[in-house]
């Protein structure tokens, strides 16, 4: 079967494929192999979770937000038109199998939009990422061959995923409930991301594009609460600057945007649980004020508007 982008996360699909699966006597011990980016990775590890209540699923990522983020961790899901991964479980894989040269032949475009996952390894805390994306990350958006050859590419791979590893190995199912600490940190930036990936219909922006804006709000809500320093806001957002990352507000009607936010699941006693860059990491806010949330909303948003 073969899916590719959004389309790929959707409950029909998914009973589509098991219902192949029937078709051929998969049993429990045959494993499931998701070639591809991370959408259909998604929807491969929920259908390998659920299938006869677990099948084993191996991922071999062939796009950049795959290999960095998406195929890594366990997490698996489908969307629902009222938000983003609402239906699915934790599933770990059996072994993840990652080939850098497969980067070579994805366009322009969805390298750069992966960068956004990076940018958000980066402010979580590591200083050597956050230097090679500000000195090779055009170069690594725009397949420089020299990117490659220093190794660059491969670093990056390397650290983001080894990142993503520790933080699930350590918290796997997002129990942790500390202010700094935790799976939950990994969705920096994800919280309107997610938003406006819905109120785009999950079709004109790419995952990596949509968690750049989400870390611009990040930034500017952090900014607003005293929880980001200006200075490393101005850090972060500079370096999606140099990425061509969420530089054009977008037409998408605010009131679309909170409603979708309002779907987040990260919601914990009726309040959502924010991720919010500090000098050196993130912290773990519940309090954010609503009208602070909706000023960040509105500043990625043409005119803010309320359309």
């Amino acid at each position: 079967m073969l899916l590719e982008g959004e389309s790929a996360k959707r409950l029909p699909v998914v009973e589509a494929a098991a219902s192949e699966l029937a078709r051929l006597r998969v049993d429990r011990d045959e494993p499931l192999v998701a070639i591809g980016g991370g959408a259909l990775g998604d929807a491969a590890g929920f259908l390998a979770a659920t299938y006869l209540r677990g099948i084993p699923v191996v991922h071999v990522p062939t796009t950049l937000v795959a290999q960095i983020d998406s195929s890594l961790g366990g997490k698996t899901a489908v969307d629902l038109p009222e938000g983003k991964n609402l239906v699915g479980a934790f599933h770990q894989p059996a072994a993840v199998v990652i080939d850098v040269a497969l980067l070579a032949t994805l366009p322009e475009r969805q390298r750069r939009a992966a960068l956004g996952e990076a940018v958000k390894m980066a402010a979580l805390g590591d200083e050597r990422l956050f230097e090679l994306l500000e000195h090779r990350g055009d170069a690594i958006a725009r397949g420089d061959a020299s990117a490659v050859e220093h190794g660059d590419v491969a670093e990056l791979v390397e650290r983001c995923a080894w990142a993503m590893v520790e933080v699930v190995l350590a918290d796997e199912r997002e129990r942790e409930r500390g202010p700094r600490d935790g799976r939950i940190t990994l969705n920096l930036g994800h919280s309107l991301g997610h938003a406006i990936e819905a109120a785009a219909g999950y079709r004109e922006l790419l995952h990596g594009e949509a968690v750049a804006y989400g870390l611009r709000a990040a930034c500017r809500i952090g900014v607003t609460t005293g929880v980001t320093p200006p200075e490393r806001a101005a850090r972060i957002t500079g370096l999606l600057d140099k990425l061509g990352l969420a530089q054009q507000p977008l037409p998408y009607g605010l009131e679309s945007v909170l409603d979708h936010l309002a779907t987040d699941k990260k919601h914990t006693g009726g309040r959502l649980r924010w991720v919010l860059p500090t000098a050196d990491g993130v912290e773990i806010h519940a309090d954010v004020p609503d009208d602070v949330v909706t000023a960040a909303a509105g500043s990625m948003l043409a005119a803010g508007s309320a359309s």
